[in-house]
């Protein structure tokens, strides 16, 4: 039987130029294939579900390699999307963690608290110059309790408008229990910093990412 020779090149024929192999192409993926196929043991041929998977794979590849090259535009265009969002946030009232309470017109604002587990909350008052103002308790449950202050001096008169600091305990039978106290505030302006929102709320700065709750 005569046999065919075959030359190996291992440069780029003169003339042409130089390929990249980095890349598969549909030709070369259905070349490949049916080498594969005709080269095929008889004994054991290819099943269906290999058959098909190869295939399934080679289209997967081809979708991630359009996706690739798309994905810088739609990081770009998902910035925008969020940057706007985070737009939407200034004017609006936020749920976020802090110990800052205000009396506005006679009314507290609302404080929240986040507990591991249930108890008694015991909650200080202070005011701007850090002397304590009222004191008082509050059952609270696992999760999301109100913890606000209801505006009452520890002298039984109504506070004064302005800014407060609650500073809270937690305890169970004792023991300490975990809590994030949380505040209710205004957003008033957003900037960014190294691509993350951060919101001005009540003249204290958060991130957007320790938003609770947006009412």
């Amino acid at each position: 039987m005569p046999v065919t020779s075959v030359t190996n090149s291992t440069g780029p024929v003169l003339g042409q130029p130089a390929r990249d192999y980095s890349e598969i192409t549909d030709i070369d993926f259905m070349t490949l294939l049916v080498a594969q196929i005709q080269n095929q043991d008889p004994m054991s041929p290819m099943d269906n579900a290999e058959f098909t998977g190869q295939l399934t794979q080679f289209s997967m590849l081809d979708d991630l390699s359009a996706l690739n090259g798309k994905m810088d535009d739609n990081i770009l265009v998902g910035q925008s999307i969020n940057n706007t969002a985070m737009l939407a946030l200034v004017g609006k009232d936020v749920t976020v963690a802090g110990k800052a309470a205000w009396v506005e017109n006679g009314e507290p604002s609302v404080s929240m608290i986040n507990s591991d587990d249930a108890g008694t909350a015991t909650v200080e008052v202070k005011d701007e110059s850090g002397n304590v103002v009222a004191t008082y308790t509050k059952d609270v449950t696992a999760g999301l309790s109100d913890i606000s202050w209801n505006g009452t001096l520890a002298d039984g008169s109504t506070a004064s408008d302005g800014r407060y600091t609650l500073n809270v305990s937690v305890e169970n039978d004792g023991a300490a229990v975990g809590f994030t106290t949380l505040m209710t505030g205004h957003v008033e302006s957003l900037r960014y910093e190294n691509g993350a929102g951060v919101v001005m709320v009540d003249d204290q700065e958060f991130y957007v990412s320790d938003i609770y709750k947006v009412s």
